[in-house]
């Protein structure tokens, strides 16, 4: 073997040991671009529903809903409170596609899943208006991906 080449050996190995290191670090120092942006989510507090839809709601409560939860949403026996801090407990930080999964997967209890979502979705309108959040122009979508946005929190922003 060349004297030179011997020489140098270490230096050279020391040299191609390190780029693995500096492509590991580089790669490590760069920002990723190939991520996808996250969705500006929205609350509650956002006045995601219309008063029409409320009030639409508000019917189909009574004639689909109070039966088990009562005429206030107050709960009875097994059915849960759908108003105040028990029902708020239990949804703070969740988005509102999960109470629409909710019910539609669950209620009603003697006939489940035969609701259909824009039932639903005004039912959820009216819950909305009487835990106090605010109104708005439009009403509340009926799609899960639109209701994957809008997330319930029980203190103001």
């Amino acid at each position: 073997m060349n004297d030179s080449i011997k020489r140098n050996s270490p230096r050279v190995l020391v040299a191609f040991a390190a780029v693995p290191l500096m492509v590991g670090v580089s790669a490590v120092v760069q920002p990723r671009h190939d991520t996808a942006p996250t969705r500006a989510s929205r609350t509650v507090w956002d006045s995601v529903y219309s008063v029409a839809q409320a009030a639409r709601g508000e019917s189909l409560y009574a004639k689909s809903c109070a039966r088990c939860h009562g005429p206030s949403l107050s709960g009875a026996d097994e059915s849960p409170p759908l108003a105040g801090g028990a029902f708020l407990g239990n949804w703070n930080g969740l988005p509102l596609s999960d109470l629409q999964t909710r019910i539609r997967t669950t209620m009603p209890s003697d006939s489940v899943g035969i609701y259909d979502r824009q039932l639903v979705t005004d039912v959820m309108a009216h819950l909305l208006r009487a835990n106090g959040f605010p109104p708005g122009p439009a009403a509340l979508p009926t799609d899960l991906d639109s209701l994957k946005d809008i997330v319930i929190r029980t203190g103001k922003p």
